[in-house]
């Protein structure tokens, strides 16, 4: 299996300030999930690649975010 994290920059009005930024990370398939013995285990492998990955997408997005900061900021110059 598969998610796919998307981050948008919308304005007030929904337009798009940048191009969408998206991560995709496999997690666990649902068949992992055996038991309670190995609920624990599986888990935490799901948590932790979903944190790594929404951590990657928010500064990859922040990244185009700036740019359009710099571009605005140098036109009005």
């Amino acid at each position: 299996m598969k998610m796919r994290i998307l981050v948008t920059m919308e304005n007030e009005d929904e337009s798009a300030v940048t191009e969408a930024t998206s991560v995709v990370i496999p997690i666990p398939d649902i068949e992992a999930f055996t038991g309670p013995d190995v609920f624990d285990q599986i888990f935490d492998q799901y948590e932790r690649r979903v944190l790594e990955a929404r951590k990657r997408v928010v500064e990859q997005a922040t990244q185009k975010y700036l740019s359009e900061v710099a571009k605005k900021k140098s036109s009005r110059r």
